[in-house]
């Protein structure tokens, strides 16, 4: 079975790791710890834009992660806003097959039920990534890519029939 290690800037409830393992279709254990990354942020931060680049974090953090502490995947909640180039933001960016993923969350704010639930599809959207899928054309999907919040709202937690099955390949 696959670990993955959820670090997180933000508080959620004890059973958010409970909701991953349940929407990767239990193939996934998931562990979480509160950690701060101010000093990572720092190091990518665009001052101009006032946003962390995602893109070269990614690339920083890629190679010193495989393996972390016996983990498979490694996701990170970051409390800020963050970028790639020609794009204004990102909501999150993983590599398809990567060992890691990066969830910003500054736009996702809302009611808090709300942001947990949008950091959630984000987390199993990025997951999804670094499984091995890509972009799906089902608007309910999971993997369907959110251009706004909006569509990160329409969207479920769930994967489409078609996603699902390739994930259960990926996984095994």
């Amino acid at each position: 079975m696959k670990k993955i290690l959820i670090l997180t800037e933000v508080e959620f409830p004890s059973n958010f790791p409970r909701q991953v393992e349940h929407y990767l279709n239990d193939l996934v254990q998931v562990e979480m710890k509160r950690t701060d990354f101010e000093g990572l942020k720092s190091q990518f931060r665009d001052v101009r834009r006032g946003q962390v680049r995602a893109d070269a974090l990614l690339d920083y953090l890629e190679p010193r992660v495989r393996g972390y502490e016996g983990f498979d995947k490694l996701v990170l909640v970051i409390d800020d806003d963050g970028y790639v180039e020609g794009f204004n933001f990102v909501f999150g960016v993983a590599r398809i097959g990567g060992a890691l993923a990066l969830v910003f969350t500054k736009r996702l704010r809302g009611e808090r039920s709300l942001y947990h639930t949008r950091i959630l599809k984000e987390i199993l959207h990025e997951l999804g990534h670094s499984f091995g899928l890509d972009h799906c054309t089902d608007p309910k999907c999971v993997m369907y890519f959110s251009n706004t919040i909006e569509d990160t709202d329409k969207k479920g937690p769930e994967f489409c029939r078609r996603c699902m099955t390739r994930l259960r390949t990926l996984v095994r």
